[in-house]
């Protein structure tokens, strides 16, 4: 399934910049992708995450860094630059790390020469390493030693860890950012940093620090911000780089919008984010094709990367027969597509009611409470936005009781009667399909349908335990509370323990366990604790 479009817009295109981005270790599949991509008109390959992430896996791994070479000379072939991630700062020298007599936590001595020294020549080993790469990836965040951090920032990433200092969080990152910009210039390689960061406040430093560095080192932007949240809306620093160049950074794979088990098309929002690239005068886009562990190529999934390839040379093309086009020679015939297109236009409503609370990042089938608390607290949409609707949710949210859960509990409710709608669709289609195509779209939509229940008797029991957290004197919140963990209990027990369908015959009983409960009983166990807490500390009072 070529694009048509590369010849033409060769000659003119859109994009400088039009990339891939591969995460996966197997030598094997990075060379056939490599190899596909110089039909789809790519020009750019980033190489992160499982395939390297860190200066160590170059530096110190023989079996990596020669695959590396081989990655790039492949790459070369067909006249696309790669770019390798890299995390700073990383294990530093033990001669500059110290160790704090009070609390002992290790102090990095940051302002020390020979740590400049150090990183410079680390880079140089970095290019001896990969002679043949174009550039460097550069992220700060969830390095060894967050630099940008303070000891007691909420996303400290290793609390042990500090950094002693006399700069600003600015000036840090500006020093580790011009060093190794520095000695890879000496070399002629590329350094492109990714601003992901976790708080305005990060992202405020970054544009301080950016304003003291070379415009010959560009910027890495998601097209939203923290993780790959569907409903945030757009990172506040698109745009914000007049005079360098900044690339968008695009998520085909799904990490937060499906998984493994359901499947998340979203054409149109890839659309809109590449138009938004194209209009905001970016130099381009880089899009993720897997999670390093998985693919979606072979796949009804890779839709979404078909999409990619055509939107990347014409933001404005028509999606509308991209559908048939992709999808009836997957599916072997016209009818089948028909049905299929049908159903798998209702995925991205279908999976954001599932994934999100009312477009905020809480998580989806019954998480640990101390994920939806820290998400709902650091995530919040409210955070990068001043629209009042998102300040009205955020409160809803946090408050709970009878209304939260109202609404919450509608919201997995339409996402319910999406999937039961296409199930019934497909079964009545049932014999226009291969057998194995239609088991594979059917558990689509069976994994959706059972997550979208485990949903609404999660959200009940949480925002009702909440609202008991946030007012344990009442008897009114202490009902809610009970009677929730109760519909949760009654649920669990209800859940059958055998594969009822065809599809959950294909399931491992650990997997038919978590097609049936996702986290729910761990939840219960939780909520069950966190009641005894709430009701022993209003006895109290």
């Amino acid at each position: 399934m070529k694009s048509n479009v590369v010849c033409q817009s060769n000659r003119n295109p859109c994009f400088m910049i039009r990339g891939w981005d591969l995460e996966r270790f197997d030598p094997d599949y990075v060379i056939q992708r490599i190899r596909e991509a110089k039909d789809y008109g790519i020009n750019t390959i980033s190489l992160s995450h499982e395939i390297v992430m860190n200066a160590e896996e170059i530096l110190y791994d023989w079996h990596r860094y020669k695959h590396l070479r081989r990655f790039c000379d492949e790459a070369h072939k067909y006249d696309m630059k790669v770019y390798l991630w890299n995390h700073q700062i990383n294990n530093p020298p033990e001669e500059l790390v110290m160790r704090d007599p009070k609390t002992g936590d290790l102090l990095l001595d940051f302002d020390n020469p020979k740590l400049w020294d150090w990183l410079f020549v680390r880079y140089q080993r970095v290019v001896d390493r990969v002679p043949n790469m174009d550039g460097i990836i550069l992220s700060l965040t969830e390095s060894e030693w967050q630099i940008h951090r303070g000891p007691y920032d909420p996303y400290w990433f290793r609390k042990s860890r500090r950094v002693k200092s006399e700069m600003s969080p600015d000036q840090r990152m500006a020093k580790v950012i011009r060093t190794i910009y520095e000695s890879l210039a000496t070399r002629g390689k590329r350094l492109i940093v990714r601003d992901f960061f976790r708080t305005p406040t990060e992202m405020n430093y970054f544009v301080k620090a950016m304003g003291n560095i070379p415009e010959e080192v560009w910027v890495l932007t998601k097209c939203v911000p923290n993780d790959w949240q569907y409903k945030y809306p757009p990172h506040p620093l698109l745009g914000k780089f007049k005079s360098r160049k900044q690339i968008m950074e695009l998520d085909l794979y799904n990490e937060i919008g499906g998984n493994l088990n359901t499947i998340f098309l979203a054409p149109e929002y890839y659309k809109k984010q590449i138009q938004m690239a194209r209009d905001l005068g970016l130099a381009g886009v880089i899009a993720r094709l897997d999670d390093g562990f998985h693919t979606n190529k072979g796949t009804a999934k890779e839709f979404n990367v078909f999409v990619y390839n055509r939107l990347i040379h014409d933001p404005d093309a028509d999606i509308e027969p991209m559908w048939m086009e992709f999808f009836l020679p997957y599916y072997g015939n016209e009818k089948a597509a028909k049905v299929a297109i049908k159903c798998l236009k209702r995925t991205f409503d279908m999976v954001c009611a599932n994934a999100y609370t009312l477009g905020f990042w809480t998580g989806s089938c019954a998480p640990s409470l101390s994920y939806t608390d820290s998400h709902l607290e650091h995530h919040s949409t409210v955070i990068w936005s001043d629209d009042p609707k998102y300040a009205e949710i955020d409160q809803l949210l946090k408050e709970g009781g009878p209304e939260a859960i109202k609404r919450t509990v509608a919201e997995k409710k339409m996402a319910e009667a999406l999937a039961a709608k296409s199930l019934e669709e497909l079964e009545a289609a049932k014999e226009y399909f291969d057998p194995e195509k239609y088991l594979e779209i059917v558990g689509y939509f069976e994994e959706s349908l059972q997550q979208a229940r485990i949903n609404q008797i999660w959200v009940r029991a949480y925002y009702a335990l909440r609202y008991y957290r946030n007012h344990p004197e009442s008897t009114e919140a202490k009902e809610e509370a009970e009677v929730a963990l109760k519909a949760l209990d009654d649920f669990i027990a209800a859940q059958p323990t055998v594969p009822q369908t065809p599809y959950q015959e294909t399931l491992t009983s650990e997997e038919l366990k978590r097609f049936f409960l996702g986290g729910l009983e761990r939840f219960r166990e939780e909520m069950q604790q966190a009641i005894e807490k709430i009701a022993a500390y209003a006895s109290k009072c």
